[in-house]
């Protein structure tokens, strides 16, 4: 398969053709990346490959996304890793990307099934799962209840650290329909424009994108569903109870909370990350990093921190495999 190189589509600045599907066509692919679909779970998956085949890689990586993204905004994780010689498989979650977007199947247990759908259509054996927020969680909780099917697994700020019982989840369901039912209203300027001029919300996560990654962001909301407001509506994982059942090697990194607005803090940054430490204390196998400086987008706000870590982890599942 030839890599499709990264180009801006003509219409690009065009009102967004279909309200529920922009980006009309093929998506955009980024510089030495593939893209194909894959049909897992009875849905058909996209997803893109970058860095060596796999019977001559290190291993094989799959990423998920975060929520309201896809699988191109985790660009910065994917060319590292292949980069540093790893066979990288970031894949579109349901409602997202290129990825189709039925009416239902929304909840964690469909997301698991997603992956795990993905790992049989592309014959993956012992991969090490990547996941950021939303897909942090889905990665989790599918290395908790498939470890025979994981070597180690790596999750970014993952959605279900903190309980949502307080939380009014029909409401938040709702709000988020209508704001995608917005964004797919919008042209790709428009959309773009958003990451350029954020509203002056010091808890936005859009002011943690670059500069660079802007219309790679706005595609994404071009490609969002609505029908993916049913993700807070079906909940996360609760990762307290997830984590005890990770019997694989994992790492957690977390938000640096002492630089993290304190609207979106539980409590102060001490307490905030010995509540983190004692959660992750459950892991048989793991540890959790509240890397210095970290946002939400751990990755992109302390990214030489970020991958330090990921690339240590990694390397010490090598080393691991070479002693077994």
């Amino acid at each position: 398969m030839v890599p499709t190189p990264e180009a801006a589509p003509s219409d690009e600045t065009a009102p967004t053709p279909d309200p529920f599907r922009g980006e009309e066509g093929d998506p955009v692919v980024p510089d030495r990346w593939t893209h194909n679909v894959v049909v897992a779970n009875d849905i058909e998956v996209s997803y893109y490959r970058a860095g060596r085949d796999a019977a001559d890689a290190a291993a094989t990586v799959i990423v998920a996304h975060g929520f309201f993204e896809d699988a191109r905004c985790k660009r910065r994780v994917v060319n590292a890793l292949a980069d540093d010689g790893y066979d990288v498989v970031a894949y579109d979650a349901r409602g997202h990307g290129h990825t189709d977007a039925p009416e239902s199947g929304y909840a964690p247990a469909d997301r698991v099934a997603d992956l795990v759908g993905v790992l049989d259509a592309l014959d993956l054996e012992n991969p090490v799962l990547y996941g950021h927020s939303m897909g942090g969680s889905t990665v989790a909780k599918t290395a908790a209840e498939h470890p025979e099917r994981v070597a180690g697994v790596v999750t970014e700020d993952p959605a279900g650290l903190r309980s949502m019982a307080d939380l009014d989840l029909d409401e938040i369901a709702t709000e988020m329909r209508e704001d995608v039912r917005e964004d797919l209203a919008k042209s790709f300027d428009e959309l773009l424009a958003a990451y350029e001029d954020p509203d002056d919300d010091p808890a936005s996560a859009v002011d943690e994108i670059p500069p660079e990654l802007y219309a790679t962001f706005a595609r994404s909301d071009q490609r969002t569903s609505e029908h993916v407001a049913a993700v807070p509506r079906a909940g996360y994982p609760a990762l307290a109870d997830v984590f005890p059942e990770v019997e694989v090697p994992a790492l957690v990194l977390r938000r640096d909370h002492a630089t993290v607005p304190g609207s979106i803090r539980d409590g102060s940054p001490v307490e905030e990350r010995a509540t983190d430490l004692d959660l992750a204390a459950s892991l048989p196998d793991g540890r959790l990093v509240h890397v210095p400086g970290a946002g939400h987008h751990v990755v992109l706000t302390a990214e030489d921190a970020a991958l330090a870590e990921i690339h240590a982890f990694l390397a010490r599942l090598d080393e691991s495999d070479d002693r077994d």
